[in-house]
């Protein structure tokens, strides 16, 4: 897969917009004053953490999808 296959397949996924959208309304509640730094930054590592997590179960299912085991895991 080339590199820009793989930015558009990352610009496609829901997850990377839900991600973006968080990241901004962060920003947003810091800008206007309703939140402090801190809790602008623990939003931001809970929001990549959570995008972190998604891909890899993401990453999970289709390796275990690619191995041909099923739900029984035969």
């Amino acid at each position: 897969m080339t590199l820009k296959e793989q930015i558009m397949k990352v610009l496609r996924s829901r997850k990377f917009w839900v991600l973006v959208v968080a990241l901004l309304s962060a920003a947003g509640g810091y800008c206007t004053g309703e939140l402090e730094i801190w809790e602008l930054l623990k939003v931001v590592i809970a929001s990549l953490a959570v995008y972190s997590t998604g891909i890899a179960i993401e990453d999970a299912g289709l390796k275990l999808g690619q191995t041909g085991r099923g739900q029984d895991g035969k």
